[in-house]
This record gives structure tokens, sequence and C-alpha cells, in this order.
């Protein structure tokens, strides 16, 4: 009978025991719904800025929804990322990642898009923080108020 060396009994043993020690990996969190909103504020400015550009009537109407989109791009922008610090040191926001020009804008585009939002904003109240709800509430009254100025 041939013997067996304990090392050669340890690491038969011992090799079914590897996989249970590895740990599966995580699994990424869902993305961030204000991510998207913050990325449709920011095109949204862009299209009123190009409004403004192309309708000296409105120009300053569509500015002032252009800082104010601009701002809610920003403050979207802040809670996505003090929720989930962003990996990379950058500390601007992400760009699109198309570089299509955006379609030319109306005043009842302007309006369509304000309204889109406002109803997007007002959806996510419900299943978000109370900090996020207060947020959301706030860009969707802002919206609101700016389909009245436009």
């Amino acid at each position: 009978m041939k013997s067996v060396s304990r090392r050669a009994l340890l690491a038969v043993l011992a090799v079914p025991l590897v996989p249970a020690c590895t740990a599966e990996p995580k699994q990424p969190p869902p993305p961030d719904p204000l991510a998207a909103l913050a990325e449709q504020a920011r095109k949204d400015a862009a299209a009123a800025t190009a409004l403004a550009q192309s309708a000296p009537d409105l120009a300053a109407s569509a500015g002032e929804v252009a800082k104010a989109r601009t701002a809610h791009a920003a403050a979207l922008q802040a809670e996505v990322d003090r929720e989930r610090p962003p990996k990379t040191t950058a500390s601007a926001p992400p760009s699109s990642t198309t570089a299509a020009a955006p379609a030319p804008a109306t005043k009842q585009k302007m309006v369509e898009a304000l309204k889109a939002a406002e109803k997007q904003a007002g959806e996510l109240v419900p299943s978000v923080s109370r900090y996020r709800a207060g947020l959301l509430g706030s860009i969707a009254a802002g919206c609101a108020s700016l389909r009245e100025v436009i």
C-alpha cells in the first residue's frame, strides 16, 4: 500500500474550499434617477440658449430659462455626486456622450420640455428621500413658473 503524504492530503482537501472563500462580486447600484434629470436640465439650458440667440423677441425670457435650468442641472448633479461620489477626480459635470447639436428650439418646444421636466421631477418625489423630494419639488415648481415666463 502506498502512503499518502500529509501535504498531498491537505492539498486535496483544500481545493474544494477555495471557491467557498471567494466572495461574489458586488452588483453595481442602479443608475441614480436624478442623473437623467440633470442631463435633461443641461439639454434644456442649451436649447433655451439657442432659442435666445435665434429669436431676439424671446432673448430675455429664454435667457432666464437657460439660467434657471443651468442652476437646476448644477443642483441635481451636486446631489448625485453627494449620494454617489464620482470615481474620478474631475470636478466638471459629465458631458453628454453625443456631440450632436440640439434641435432648433422654438417657444413651443421649450414649453413642452419644461412641462416634461416638471412631470418627471414630480413623478420621482414619492420614491426618494425627503431631502431629494424637496429638491425635486422645487425644480418642478421652478419649471412650472418658467413655462409662464417663456
